[in-house]
């Protein structure tokens, strides 16, 4: 089965799609800590220092020149294995994006219990609310500035860089019209940002005054990204 094939019976198989009754007792059981935000806004850099199993994604899209196997990503070509997983139902939740690539989270990325964290699609928050873990947090991430932000994707392939401003875009306009939704975090400083994710895993209210200008900031990249 060659990837076109794949991705035309993963689009099918999507709207239908629903894990297995094993899966599902699994996610009761677990708190997901949802990190969101724009590419470029360090992320996977909070959640690799934040001390809790990070659930990994399985992909189809290419590797990027500074990406490893198996460490932020599973990156997958056995379609029809994949398949296989989808029928049993092994999957906690899989999309097909814009671009023809599936992206899914495998129910063995998941611990049996307690907190785990990944980084979440904004526009994907609402479906993950539905797939039944014990809790769920979602956490927005941003960067001081535009400024800040253009320097830290500035090595983007320029081939690249148009689809990510896009998916930017997308998501910045998903967490603006639904911001009662999230927590925001400003990712100025590595620790200060650490500090303020944790604070709110532990049910703790993050710094006031750094979450406002966070939030602020959502505004600044969607009034540039508008005319990108």
């Amino acid at each position: 089965m060659d990837k076109q094939d794949f991705i035309f019976w993963a689009r099918k198989l999507r709207d239908s799609y629903q894990p297995s009754e094993a899966v599902a007792r699994q996610l009761s059981e677990v708190d997901l800590v949802a990190v969101v935000g724009p590419t470029g806004v360090g992320k996977t850099t909070i959640i690799e220092n934040l001390g809790i199993p990070f659930v990994k994604s399985d992909v189809t899209r290419p590797r990027r020149p500074y990406e490893k196997d198996n460490h932020t990503y599973n990156f997958r070509s056995d379609y029809e294995d994949i398949i296989t997983e989808l029928e049993h139902g092994e999957f906690v939740q899989f999309f097909v994006s814009e671009y023809d690539e599936f992206y899914g989270t495998h129910s063995r990325a998941y611990p049996q219990t307690g907190p785990a964290c990944m980084a979440v699609v904004a526009e994907l928050i609402e479906p993950f609310s539905k797939l039944g873990f014990k809790n769920i947090t979602p956490i927005y991430i941003m960067p001081p500035s535009y400024a800040e932000w253009m320097r830290r994707i500035g090595d983007v392939r320029s081939d690249e860089l148009k689809g990510r401003i896009v998916e930017a875009r997308t998501s910045i306009n998903y967490v603006q019209e639904n911001d009662s939704k999230f927590h925001f975090v400003l990712n100025d400083n590595l620790e200060l940002a650490l500090k303020d994710v944790k604070a709110i895993i532990n049910g703790d209210a993050p710094d006031a005054r750094r979450s406002a200008l966070a939030s602020d900031t959502v505004d600044v990249l969607l009034r540039y990204l508008g005319d990108a």
